[in-house]
């Protein structure tokens, strides 16, 4: 018994050495697959990473000036990180309806950096060439001669200039109308008390349907309304609630309210903004249940 307790002490050890070794030769393996510097004959392709997009021109909110478009324009590679520079051409397609003079392209070349995977230069328009109200296509071709992709290889940029029409105060008001987020149609009522702008109706339909409160009382709310742009609910600004209500016809702790946006269309008048409700500090913005609350209003 004791020399076979020997026997199979012997071949444990021997076995135990054979795991050992194994192991140590599969790392070294591994290692060395790990380590070996990349193949500089391995193939590789070039194309946009951005998928085609429409963009527009923002205004200045302190003096209604024109802000341009700027983006960036990014090239990929396909394949591991090469050990040198790759240069690749960007060229602009001849079905392009964008002047020239109407934009600027950083450069004409982008240059994927040694051990990157991707470069990029970047677009700038002129907007204040740019013809009001219409889309214009700039359409980019990245050329890596045989390293070119088989697809997005083509980069569509719809570029448009907005329209701006300057407004008063006195012309914000009257009747806005509208779908918010949720599907409910919106009536909204601007007013204009002390040479400040008041609204109300904001939100009603999700309010007494989807929430089921009975609005009891509803005070309008003070618009801070920037005429280039900017749009603000300030809760600060509400002395009193902007609703009181009931469910099931017990009183409710009352509702403030507060949101911002801004005016996507200043000729047509076209009213875009987010909002929340404050109930003593538990806020409800729509998310715990669906879309955020918001509202895009046109003055009928």
């Amino acid at each position: 018994m004791k020399k076979m307790k020997n026997i199979l002490k012997h071949f444990t050890l021997i076995f135990a050495a054979c795991l050992v070794t194994i192991s140590c030769d599969y790392d070294e393996d591994n290692f060395a697959l790990l380590s070996d510097p990349v193949d500089p004959n391995a193939t590789y392709y070039i194309q946009f990473k951005d998928a085609s997009k429409s963009l527009q021109t923002a205004v200045d909110p302190s003096d209604g000036s024109n802000i341009d478009i700027s983006t960036t324009v990014t090239v990929g590679l396909l394949g591991m990180p090469r050990s040198q520079d790759i240069q690749v051409n960007v060229a602009v397609d001849p079905s392009s309806t964008i002047e020239p003079s109407m934009y600027t392209l950083s450069s004409t070349s982008i240059t994927i950096p040694a051990g990157s995977t991707s470069g990029s230069v970047d677009l700038v328009t002129n907007s204040d060439l740019m013809p009001e109200g219409e889309v214009l296509e700039l359409v980019l071709n990245v050329d890596a001669g045989a390293n070119t992709a088989t697809a997005g290889t083509k980069l569509v940029y719809e570029l448009e200039r907005i329209k701006f029409c300057l407004m008063t105060l006195e012309d914000y008001v009257g009747t806005w109308t509208g779908t918010d987020s949720w599907g409910y149609s919106t009536q909204v009522e601007t007013t204009l008390v002390g040479g400040e702008l008041y609204m109300n109706g904001i939100g009603f339909g999700w309010f007494q349907d989807w929430w089921g409160e009975v609005i009891i009382t509803n005070t309008p709310v003070k618009v801070n309304l920037n005429l280039y742009g900017a749009f603000e609910i300030d809760q600060s600004d509400q002395i009193a609630p902007y609703l009181t209500s009931t469910y099931l016809g017990a009183p409710q702790t009352p509702y403030y309210i507060f949101g911002s946006g801004k005016i996507t269309n200043t000729c047509d008048q076209v009213l875009e903004f987010e909002y929340s409700y404050d109930q003593g500090g538990s806020i409800y913005s729509g998310t715990a249940w669906g879309p955020q609350f918001k509202e895009t209003l046109t003055k009928s």
